[in-house]
């Protein structure tokens, strides 16, 4: 996310709503449930492609996925992947949330361009930073009857806490350059069972361009099909 003048962060800060940190789970050795409550969340609209932003200085946001808003409970939870960069603006965030601490959701919401519009079938595509979202798409699609296939791909660490989240999901190890199992995977599917009508990428930026090439030239899908969400690209400090 491009930084923002201080009197534009703090506009956008004070349009959110605050929530207090309940539990802080660590389930593997880089990925870590948050869990929130706010009566705020009763009132909040949820889709599984939705996005919150947390202040992480002056001028500086980081977008998470929520893994589900429970509105009866006024309760939420985010699976956050801590990578392997210690000093980043949103590991430190992250490392520093404790049971009782305060913060504020700036807005949830999603781009039109990366949103669930209830396909019949879908697959999507993504690596560590994405898990709370499979999980999301995963619950949505099985409550709505729709066919669902979730492809990741994590480090060997992470990959057992991965498939308990997601027991359907095909789960790869990583290899040494992101997106690279993912470009394997995609490079023998075949989608036998079924067409998807929508596919989603998302994670690293340049791993999607290079499937979303793939997906389209050796598959035939529609590039109108595919919905592409980048959270994190080599070179940049965060999205």
């Amino acid at each position: 996310m491009a930084k923002l003048p201080k009197f534009l962060a703090d506009y956008t800060e004070r349009r959110g709503f605050s929530t207090e940190v309940s539990e802080v789970t660590d389930l593997s050795a880089a990925l870590r449930r948050v869990t929130f409550e706010s009566p705020s969340l009763c009132a909040q609209e949820f889709s599984p492609c939705d996005v919150t932003a947390f202040r992480v200085s002056d001028n500086d946001f980081r977008h998470y996925t929520p893994e589900w808003i429970d509105r009866d409970k006024g309760r939420a939870s985010i699976l956050f992947h801590r990578h392997h960069d210690p000093k980043a603006p949103g590991i430190t965030l992250v490392d520093a949330l404790r049971p009782g601490n305060e913060i504020t959701w700036c807005g949830v919401g999603s781009a039109k361009s990366f949103r669930w519009t209830s396909p019949a079938a879908a697959v999507a595509l993504g690596d560590a930073t994405t898990v709370g979202l499979m999980v999301a798409l995963a619950e949505r699609a099985r409550a709505e009857g729709r066919s669902f296939l979730a492809v990741l791909e994590l480090d060997a660490a992470d990959c057992s806490a991965a498939q308990t989240l997601l027991p359907d999901a095909v789960v790869l190890p990583a290899k040494e350059e992101p997106g690279t199992a993912l470009d394997d995977w995609v490079a023998s599917a075949t989608f036998d069972d079924f067409t998807p009508e929508a596919i989603y990428l998302a994670g690293h930026g340049q791993s999607i361009q290079r499937q979303r090439q793939a997906l389209s030239s050796r598959h035939g899908l529609d590039r109108k099909s595919i919905r592409t969400q980048p959270y994190w690209a080599t070179g940049k400090v965060g999205l």
